[in-house]
């Protein structure tokens, strides 16, 4: 089964630049599962919406166990990764 990761991201407004100048930093990291065409499902494995999120560009391969490298651990969203786990 492929999976996508999609990245949520939380927008602010900044404070050194226009007040509608908006910057994005990452909420949370989620899966979606991968459609025949090469895209994210509708939602997530959590339910939510892939709509407004972020394809990633990594990509988790046949053989890995683990959905999301350690280093993006923080952002794990704990619900995809609880659907993820026992796959």
């Amino acid at each position: 089964m492929a999976i996508t990761m999609m990245r949520e991201l939380r927008k602010s407004l900044a404070d050194n630049l226009g007040p509608d100048d908006v910057i994005s930093s990452v909420e949370a990291l989620h899966m979606a599962p991968t459609g025949v065409d090469g895209l994210a499902g509708d939602e997530t494995y959590c339910g939510k919406p892939t709509a407004d999120m972020e394809r990633t560009g990594y990509q988790p391969g046949e053989a890995d166990r683990l959905w999301l490298p350690p280093h993006m651990s923080s952002w794990e969203c704990r619900t995809c990764g609880d659907a993820l786990r026992p796959l």
